[in-house]
């Protein structure tokens, strides 16, 4: 029987938000044009192009071409080389290129972990502000939990899982960040250690966002579903299948205050699933035969079919000697 812990119960970043659906930018520029203007011709003007192009990236409305500004960069990029007196200037150029990958959906992933890299590297003695500093983690963090789900490219987790926790850490310190911020970093941190394997610390992470999302929001907020799934999916993994129980229960509860027939379909399925691994025939078929009358009384005939078609892998499986 599949059992959907992964890619189902863990959806909330099945797509990774790395702003791919949400292009500030456009390949003809419609606003700010960025001409090709070669190799700098001096320090004085690599420092205002570089000045020129922060701005721009800073600028909330501003449109532009994806492919002429990461060509302006990667020509200030060449002309500053490792000289240690643009250094700072370099951080910037490095920082530009990562942020402009991360929201381009005409770049590859490795566009902009590539000069992000190398910034992280140069991280000693960055005087750059905290938010700036947040920002490249985050964009970093965002692109590896990306390309993560690429063939060949599954350690982009545990990099994912290093920089988001950075990146919550920093946040800790910058009044610009809510709480409600703060542990949204920090859920996805747990997120990315959970698919590195690492599920003793994206267990002790997700219990600490639950415990901010309850004082947040309050123990029975629909806001606490995703973390409370994602904490029985932490036990299940850890094989700790009876304590994953009740938050599947409490996901459940949460889920019919708010009519939520998804959910609670999806929680009866889990809950079945739980049941059948626990050696409890009985409560696994009845779980299985709720999630259909429920999906019945609803008139959702994609669910249902999916829903029919569990049950009789159920009764399949469970007439195997």
């Amino acid at each position: 029987m599949r059992t959907r812990y992964g890619a189902a119960t863990l959806a909330f970043l099945a797509g990774i938000a790395t702003g791919r659906g949400e292009i500030t930018m456009a390949e003809e520029p419609m606003v700010v044009a960025i001409e090709d203007a070669g190799q700098p011709s001096g320090e004085t003007d690599f420092r205002t192009r570089v000045e020129r192009m922060r701005a721009t990236l800073d600028d909330a409305n501003a449109r532009f071409s994806a492919s002429a500004a990461v060509a302006e960069l990667n020509a200030l990029r060449a002309y500053a080389g490792t000289r240690p007196e643009l250094l700072p200037e370099r951080r910037e150029i490095l920082s530009m290129i990562g942020a402009i990958a991360s929201r381009s959906s005409l770049m590859e992933f490795e566009d902009g972990l590539e000069p992000l890299r190398e910034l992280m590297i140069l991280g000693e003695g960055d005087t750059r502000s905290p938010k700036r500093r947040l920002n490249d983690h985050y964009t970093y963090a965002e692109l590896a939990a990306g390309q993560a789900w690429l063939p060949g490219h599954s350690g982009g987790h545990a990099l994912a899982a290093e920089h988001y926790g950075l990146a919550a850490a920093l946040a800790d310190g910058l009044p610009d960040y809510t709480d409600d911020q703060r542990a949204g970093m920090r859920e996805k941190q747990a997120y990315e250690l959970h698919e590195a394997g690492r599920y003793e610390e994206a267990l002790a992470v997700n219990r600490d966002v639950l415990s901010e999302g309850e004082r947040l929001f309050g123990a029975e907020d629909a806001k606490l579903k995703t973390v409370l799934t994602n904490i029985a999916q932490n036990l299940h993994a850890m094989e700790r299948k009876a304590e994953a129980e009740p938050y599947l229960v409490r996901v459940q509860g949460i889920a019919e205050v708010g009519e939520d027939i998804e959910t609670v379909q999806d929680m009866l399925f889990q809950r079945g699933v739980l049941a059948f691994e626990l050696g409890q025939p009985a409560e696994a078929r009845a779980f299985m035969r709720e999630r259909i009358a429920r999906l019945e009384a609803a008139g959702d005939p994609e669910l249902l079919a999916t829903a029919k078609e569990d049950y009789a892998e159920l009764e399949r499986r469970l007439s195997k000697p």
